[in-house]
């Protein structure tokens, strides 16, 4: 597999220079984000006493390269990050050992052969309105691409307005034991139930004032299927070049994580989600909201809500002003909810960040993120240094 990624990348960057049209983009992040210092507590089953316990850990340091090329034929991007970390998170201090690992995170490959139609791999193709501001991400039900292969369609008539793609998911960065292969007869698995081939359409249709989207995933396998429904509102119909809403809709035949860490102490599951979000962009000054609300899936959470656990609500704020010239801060608020009659106690979390603009390639923040549940809490300190350009 990765003879076969750098291979594309190569060929992509050999068409791109014989171009006379190119653009590209690179950066490389130096950055820590997980957590320094947790403290959970709990009551001990045979003694009925209230215990807590508070860890340390050496957070991964890790050092993230991101390249990104458009030409009229041929885009690409590749990622790969690597990082130095100790092998045991449970108890460092009793091993004391650190070592370095790496991985290609991310890329993909688009090939126009001809203007109307796209041929890509590993290619995300999300609607406006599945983004999430605060969390910085999209919906997965928001996605007409996959991680497999994806054709897509941009009648030349609607000015490449409109775009309609077909994919077949597959996983091109898991490793072997860990594979998604869509068989196009079906996956006989051990109880002899045929898995039907996998296989996803969508549109996307974006206008001066709104774009609408929607997929259908897993179309022929009544037990996998998912549908999203996504709109997106710059301006809002006009009144603030500063505004934008969006909002959507996704239903599952089968229970789906959207995220499991929005924050420390787990995410968002779902059969059926609603989501919208809100951002005001001014030059100094920027508010970002974002809301999830799953219904039709008992998510109830279990001891200390965090391991894997899902909530029903979930909804998060930021705000972004500057200080000084090159000098920004943003404060950030997050809460999840259990909205059962017996749930949970309810997440919330906090942080405040300040990010310093050396100049127009370099960038280096610091921010302090505190995530408390039910007398437990997490404590992380992210740390970046980023140097990028664009050509």
């Amino acid at each position: 597999m990765k003879k076969i990624l750098t291979g594309l990348v190569a060929f992509a960057l050999a068409l791109s220079f014989a171009s006379a049209d190119v653009k590209f983009s690179f950066s490389n992040k130096l950055y820590e984000e997980d957590p320094i210092a947790w403290h959970e507590e709990w009551t001990d089953e045979n003694t009925g006493k209230k215990e807590s316990e508070t860890e340390t850990d050496f957070p991964p340091l890790n050092e993230q390269m991101h390249f990104e090329i458009f030409t009229d034929r041929v885009d690409a991007m590749v990622e790969a990050t690597m990082w130095l970390d100790d092998d045991d998170d449970d108890s460092p201090s009793d091993s004391g050992n650190f070592y370095f690992d790496g991985e290609i995170s991310d890329y993909y490959i688009e090939f126009r052969p001809i203007k109307p139609i796209t041929l890509s791999l590993h290619t995300g193709i999300f609607s406006d309105g599945s983004y999430l501001p605060v969390y910085d991400d999209n919906l997965w039900a928001g996605n007409i691409g996959s991680n497999g292969f994806t054709v897509t369609y941009r009648p030349s008539a609607l000015d490449d307005a409109l775009r309609i793609s077909v994919t077949t998911p597959f996983n091109t960065l898991a490793s072997d034991d860990d594979r998604s292969r869509n068989y196009l007869n079906g996956d006989v698995t051990d109880d002899d139930d045929d898995d039907e081939f996998d296989i996803g359409i969508g549109a996307i249709y974006t206008a001066e004032l709104f774009q609408v989207g929607a997929s259908f995933q897993d179309l022929f396998d009544s037990d996998e299927r998912q549908i999203g429904a996504y709109v997106n509102l710059p301006t809002l119909f006009g009144v603030s070049d500063a505004l934008t809403v969006g909002a959507g809709f996704a239903h599952s035949e089968r229970d789906r994580v959207a995220f499991d860490d929005l924050t420390a102490y787990g995410g968002i599951g779902y059969e059926n989600l609603l989501s919208t979000y809100v951002t005001f962009d001014l030059e100094k000054f920027s508010i970002a909201a974002e809301l999830l609300y799953n219904f039709g899936l008992d998510n109830k959470s279990g001891h200390l809500a965090g391991h894997g656990s899902f909530w029903d609500f979930y909804t998060a704020a930021s705000v972004s002003f500057g200080i000084v010239d090159s000098l920004t801060a943003t404060a950030t608020g997050k809460l999840l909810v259990d909205s059962t009659s017996d749930g949970e106690k309810s997440v919330i979390a906090g942080a405040f960040g300040i990010d310093y603009d050396i100049n127009d390639n370099n960038t280096i923040g610091a921010e302090f993120d505190i995530d408390t549940f039910d007398g437990n809490w997490t404590i992380a300190i992210p740390v970046y240094w980023e140097y990028h350009f664009d050509k």
